[in-house]
This record gives C-alpha cells, structure tokens and sequence, in this order.
C-alpha cells in the first residue's frame, strides 16, 4: 500500500519530478559515459602496451633486474631456443619474441646522434604491429645490416630510406664496435621522444655488432590476458623444476605509464562521481521537502486517523528510493543510447601529452559499470529522503492541520 501511495504521490506533481529524475539520469548517463570511456582507454593501452612493446611476460637471466652491469648482455640468456621451445608448448602462449637492446651512437658522416636501438626477430615484430611505417619499407628477413629508424630521429639525421648509417657501440666484451647499415624505413610509434632516438634491427644485425651469440630477454605473448598470472606460476615451475636460472616480470610490473594513466582517471571518476552525488542528494532532498511542504495538512490528516510517525517516515523514503530506482533505469537507457551512438559516430580525440596521433573515442559497456551507476542513483535518492522524511514524521499533529 505504501509503495502504491509513494508512486502516486511522485506523479502529482510531474514538473518538479520530471526536473529531478532528469538531473538523476544525466548524473547517471554521465558515470556510464566517462566510465566507459575509462574501462576503453585502461583495455586500449593495456592491450597496446603489452602487445606492441612488453609482451606479458618477459623472461630474463637471474639477477638481470637488480644487475648494474655497464657491459650489454652481461646477463644475457644462454640458450634462448630450449626455453622459448619449452615456453611455447603451453596452450595458453600465443608465440615468444626474442629482443636484445643496443645503446650508442649513430652517424651520417657529418653528424651524430645518441639512439636507443630495439633488436627484434623481424617476422614476430611484423605480428605485434609496434610501429606506423611512414616510409619505406618494414625489416626484411633475411638482411641483417638494416634497420628502420624512428621519425624524429631520421629529421634529425637527415636519413631516408635507402641511406646508409654509421652504429656506434659497446661489445659484449667492453670494446668498441661499429658497423655500416642501410635504412629501409621511417616509423613512429607515436610518442615523440621515442620517436627521437629509435631504430629497429633484427637480432642476428645487433649480435654481430655486440659480438655475441646471446639474447637479452624472451618476451612471451599470450592469447588470453586474463591468464598473465596463472602462466606465470606454471612457467616459474616449470623453470624451477629444471633448474634453470631464471627470472620473469609480469607486463603489469613495467607499465609504469599504465599504472599513471590508471591512477589519474580513477581519481577523475571518483571526484566525478562525488559531484554527481552531491547533486542528487540535494535535488532530491529539494523534490522531497517542498513535496512535505504542499502536502503537509494530508500529512496531518493522516497522523489524524491514527497513521504512525513511522508509516509517514518510510512513506516518504519510499519515495525517494522510487525516484532513484526511474533515474537510474532512464540514465542506464540513456546511457546505452549515447554509447551506441559515440561508438558508431567515428568522433577522433586529439593526440594525449607526448604523442603525435590521436585516437578514436570509443565508450566501452562494461557490467560493473552500468552497476555502479545504477546503484549509485538508487542509493543518494534514497539517502537523500531521510532527513526530509524524518521532518515530515516529526510535525505536530494539529500545527500540521491548521498550517495553510
């Protein structure tokens, strides 16, 4: 009977409710959308990350995180091809990737520059789609003495494919080495200060200029990033159970942009969501008090005809859960249209700080949160009745009779 009186009593006056749940759906409509924007941007550059850079997975020697070491591949893997043999046999593993890095310089004969080169297996770099060709062409195969060379850093050097470069660096041994390549391409990754000082060689290209015949890492691709964790153990069983010295780190514990981005717009999503919760509460305290105020001779009335403080109390509480329970079903409506449409309306963003491309807007449905923003609108309507309902319960039976 109460639940009927209370609905009733949200449609007597239509104007005032239909100005609440409006300001309750779009507090909703708004949580759905920035916090599917930030489930979208957190998969995005997560995926991206560990995909085009890190892998989920990377194997190392023992002691190579806490290694000082000046010489390259001072801990450097022995025998790459008997782990990443073993590595792949889980059906969980999508491939592995072996990666050296190679710091020096490189020189056009007139100039040079300091540059960070990645040493990768062509054919499996080619799969993880690291990097925009804006020139030329990718690295081949079976051509150890190329490379392709970030943006910023061909500008600076002048470089444009089919030029030859001069790399400059330490051995494996402590000396000094250098070796003539040919640049095949241009790429950028869209971040320009990587962009600045990168190039890309294949492995066998960067032993021979180290003077080595080891590997510095093994990344491990997955198919599923969900089972980053469980593969983890089994592989460090696995390690463990053959003795060999090794040691892993999850992609999680290099990402530390990742982590950066997440931090900063949780913090957004949690100050949004106190605004809107601000918001509801006084809209609804506002619908609630002015609802007591019209009404408040019915109220007497009926404590009159012997209705109990605490059937008015809930009465009216009942009002303010069914006012959140209308908002928070047309803002998940709402929300799923606008999301539908933003998805579908190819809307590009401009590049974030650091980068030089920007990206598609995307608004990612997830449950948890549709969830949270329904639970939030049914919660602040409900808790912003109390105070109101317990003043309507509170009224003197014959001040509420004579009040005009």
């Amino acid at each position: 009977m109460l639940m009927k009186i209370a609905l009733r009593n949200i449609f007597r006056n239509r104007r005032r409710s239909a100005i609440t749940l409006l300001v309750i759906v779009m507090g909703a409509i708004g949580l759905i959308l920035f916090g599917g924007y930030k489930a979208r941007t957190f998969w995005g550059l997560r995926e991206s990350t560990i995909r085009t850079r890190l892998g989920h997975l990377q194997v190392y020697k023992l002691g190579y995180s806490n290694a000082q070491s000046q010489k390259p591949l001072e801990y450097a893997l022995d025998n790459p091809s008997e782990i990443r043999r073993e590595i792949e046999r889980d059906p969980r593993v999508r491939m592995t990737a072996q990666q050296i890095t190679v710091m020096g310089l490189v020189s056009n004969g007139e100039k040079s520059e300091t540059f960070m080169a990645t040493a990768v297996e062509p054919e499996k770099d080619r799969q993880m789609g690291s990097q925009r060709m804006v020139a030329g062409t990718d690295l081949p195969n079976d051509d150890p003495d190329t490379i392709i060379v970030g943006r910023g850093l061909a500008t600076a050097m002048h470089a444009k494919p089919g030029d030859y470069l001069t790399l400059m660096t330490t051995t494996a041994s402590g000396s000094l080495n250098a070796a003539d390549v040919r640049v095949t391409g241009i790429f950028t990754i869209g971040v320009k200060e990587f962009d600045d000082r990168a190039i890309k060689m294949p492995i066998r290209g960067a032993q021979q200029l180290l003077q080595t015949n080891k590997v510095e890492k093994l990344l491990v691709f997955l198919k599923n990033t969900d089972d980053t964790a469980t593969v983890h153990s089994a592989l460090q069983k696995m390690f463990t159970d053959r003795g060999w010295k090794l040691e892993m780190k999850e992609w999680s514990q290099l990402a530390s942009f990742y982590k950066q981005v997440v931090l900063l717009y949780n913090g957004i999503f949690g100050f949004l969501g106190l605004i809107v919760f601000a918001i509801v509460v006084f809209s609804v305290a506002n619908t609630i008090i002015m609802s007591i105020f019209e009404r408040t001779r019915e109220i007497g009335t009926l404590m009159a005809i012997g209705t109990t403080r605490g059937r008015i109390w809930r009465m009216f509480l009942i009002e303010g859960f069914f006012i959140g329970l209308l908002g928070g079903i047309f803002g998940l409506g709402g929300g799923a249209i606008l999301a539908w449409i933003i998805n579908h309306g190819n809307v590009m963003l401009p590049p974030p700080p650091g980068y030089t491309v920007g990206y598609r807007l995307e608004i990612l449905m997830q449950s948890g949160t549709l969830i949270t923003a329904f639970t939030i609108s049914i919660f602040t309507a409900t808790l912003s009745s109390i105070l109101p309902a317990l003043k309507a319960s509170r009224l003197k039976i014959v001040d509420a009779l004579g009040h005009i």
